[in-house]
């Protein structure tokens, strides 16, 4: 069509050509022949004429041809321009096939190598995706997925879940995040996180869902095995194994949390008297039986308000939202009234006593320690007061808290400053009045003041000082006994007595063999005095000990005989060299008929088993009389001589 037009205006050309030539010869013609007449002008002008037209056309011609090339250069430009783009749109399309292929096997190898499954479906609910990981999940091949719609795949209860899924992402166009419980084409239930979003198209019109499930089976039950085992390990570290109730670590939660309340409360302590005896008497599963049974009665005189709670041991610890003292006394009144009742335990009645102490928040404590120690300072003087009782807490108790503590720094002071000494009373022989040893006793003299043994001894034996002090009585009683065998003033032994804590000590042993070493005495120069309760403390460990005692060499003499509780069927497995016989046994003993009965008894016992005899405190004549006449082996009383300090001694035994 364009090379038809082309001709037509080249033919249009030639015409207007033609025309313009022939015109422009005969006027041009005319116009010379009327200019002038002459041949050789009129031959002139008719060169310039002709030179004339021929330059006009001339000119004419190249601007025609110049315009022609033109238009073929521009043709033949954009006709380059035309094929080369052709080849590099034919180029850009082979180059995005490839890469088109080649993000298509990016995304499958993607989709396919997640360990999560991926899956999308159409607005009718069918499978237009489903990545391997997805298909593994279900046990199922892909010609058996796509296409298929939930039910087809699922149990009717899952998929009614699904399709309730899909309808919601569907209708508000938000992605959704759920854990769901699946049955899977092998019959197998398991959990899986499933995320569902909306697929849209460019038009943000929805036209499917997509999912990413990951299944959680085993994360869950780890999860449940993570949550059994924190409360197993909650309640071993919060629960009392023997009574099933909260222990020390509970209760003092409880306590710290009550106390940020500022709400009124009660905190009561107690426990069971002279239990140790009641383990060591019938073993301590019937202890751990006795214990349970009480918290039965705990839990039957307190409502379920109360927190009741196994300190343990035999301590307990009950919480009581009140503020009503009245109120307290009633139940601690009950509570004492089934605790006196006896217990059965494996057929055996058996009797206990309780002391209990009390305290309120806020009145007489502010926090958890203080609660505790305003508790268990009216306990331990509930204890003091006769036990089987209960006390409240009194600002008092306080004070008499501070005198220990200052008690018991001054009685340590009072061993670095050497105030700590021996005395030494005499024992005789009742027949000769001749002394045929002596007992070392510990004083103590604090601002020129003597401290009474009654005071600090105790007070000693519950700071722990006692170990440190029996020490020194041994270590100065050794050097003291070997200057007087020196001398020739004394031939027999001395008596040092040695605490139940200061026996059962881990390194007793190694320490009387160390100072044995040290002072130079010799283990038969000495007599060491137990007590009776000493023993029962650890019958076993208390044998054990005294026979190694005996083995080092030591004579062993038991005192306070007759006070204690024990069976006198230790006293045949016992190393006893020597018993001695309490003073309240012995004094106006003339005037006491059952105490005549137990010391003849006493004495007659010792004999048969070989065993020496002394008798403590006697004071009198009468008293001496009656100890001859049933033939006491020695004597040991102010009626020979108080104990004296050691200068005083020493020039009553060179007499």
């Amino acid at each position: 069509m364009n090379d038809s037009k082309n001709l037509k205006h080249a033919f249009l050309i030639s015409i207007i050509y033609f025309t313009v030539s022939v015109l422009w010869i005969f006027l041009s013609d005319a116009a010379v022949a009327s200019l002038t007449n002459d041949a050789d002008t009129i031959t002139i002008l008719q060169t310039y004429k002709g030179w004339f037209f021929v330059s006009l056309t001339a000119v004419v011609l190249f601007f025609l041809s110049s315009k022609f090339f033109q238009d073929m250069h521009l043709q033949c430009v954009q006709s380059l321009e035309q094929t080369q783009a052709c080849n590099i749109a034919k180029e850009i399309a082979k180059a995005s096939q490839i890469e088109l292929v080649r993000y298509e096997i990016i995304l499958t190898t993607l989709v396919n190598s997640s360990p999560n499954a991926i899956f999308a479906k159409d607005l009718d609910g069918k499978y237009i995706l489903f990545n391997d990981t997805a298909l593994k999940m279900i046990n199922l091949p892909l010609k058996d997925v796509l296409g298929k719609s939930d039910e087809m795949l699922f149990s009717h209860q899952d998929s009614l879940k699904l399709k309730e899924d899909d309808k919601a992402v569907i209708a508000d166009g938000k992605i959704h995040t759920k854990e769901e419980e699946i049955v899977t084409n092998d019959g197998i239930r398991k959990t899986f996180l499933i995320t569902k979003g909306p697929l849209l198209d460019k038009e943000d019109k929805t036209f499917g869902i997509f999912g990413i499930s990951r299944d959680i089976t085993d994360q869950k039950k780890y999860e449940r095995y993570l949550l059994e085992s924190k409360d197993k390990f909650y309640n071993l570290s919060h629960m009392n194994l023997v009574t099933n109730l909260p222990n020390r670590l509970h209760i003092s939660e409880v306590l710290t949390e009550k106390c940020l309340e500022n709400l009124p409360f009660y905190l009561i302590l107690f426990d069971l008297d002279e239990f140790k005896i009641v383990n060591d008497s019938y073993g301590h599963r019937f202890g751990d039986k006795l214990l349970f049974e009480v918290s039965k009665v705990l839990k039957k005189v307190f409502d379920s308000t109360a927190f009741i709670a196994c300190m343990g041991g035999d301590e307990f610890g009950i919480i009581i939202n009140s503020s009503n003292k009245e109120e307290i006394i009633v139940l601690m009144q009950k509570l004492h009234d089934n605790l006196n009742k006896p217990f059965k335990i494996d057929l055996i009645d058996v009797y206990i006593t309780a002391s209990s102490g009390i305290c309120s928040y806020p009145d007489d404590a502010k926090s958890m320690e203080e609660l505790y120690q305003a508790a268990d300072t009216a306990m331990y003087n509930a204890k003091k007061m006769g036990k089987n009782r209960f006390s409240f807490y009194n600002a008092e108790f306080k004070k008499d808290a501070i005198a220990y503590t200052q008690i018991v720094t001054n009685l340590k002071q009072a061993i670095n400053n050497s105030e700590l000494e021996l005395y030494f009373q005499s024992q005789n022989n009742p027949l000769t009045s001749k002394i045929i040893g002596a007992e070392a006793l510990l004083r103590w003299k604090y601002q020129d003041k003597m401290i009474p043994p009654d005071v600090f001894i105790p007070i000693a034996e519950k700071s722990g000082l006692i170990v440190e002090i029996g020490n020194f009585v041994l270590k100065s009683g050794f050097k003291t006994v070997k200057k007087w065998r020196e001398l020739g003033i004394l031939n027999s032994k001395i008596a040092i007595n040695v605490s139940a804590r200061q026996l059962t000590h881990l390194d007793f042993i190694n320490t009387l063999k160390d100072i044995l070493e040290e002072t130079g005495c010799e283990a038969s120069w000495i007599e060491l005095e137990i007590t009776e309760s000493s023993v029962l403390e650890n019958p076993k460990l208390a044998i054990n000990l005294l026979w190694q005692l005996k083995g080092l060499g030591f004579h062993i003499s038991m005192d306070d005989f007759g006070t204690g509780y024990s069976s006198l069927s230790y006293l045949k497995n016992l190393p006893i060299d020597k018993l001695k016989i309490d003073k309240s046994f012995v004094t106006n003993i003339r005037n006491e008929p059952k105490n005549q009965i137990i010391v003849k008894t006493v004495i007659f016992l010792a004999r048969e088993l070989n065993i020496q005899i002394l008798a403590e405190g006697v004071e009198t004549q009468d008293e001496l009389d009656f100890l001859v006449e049933n033939k006491i082996d020695s004597i040991q009383g102010y009626y020979y001589s108080k104990p004296l300090p050691f200068d005083e001694m020493e020039k009553l035994l060179q007499k």
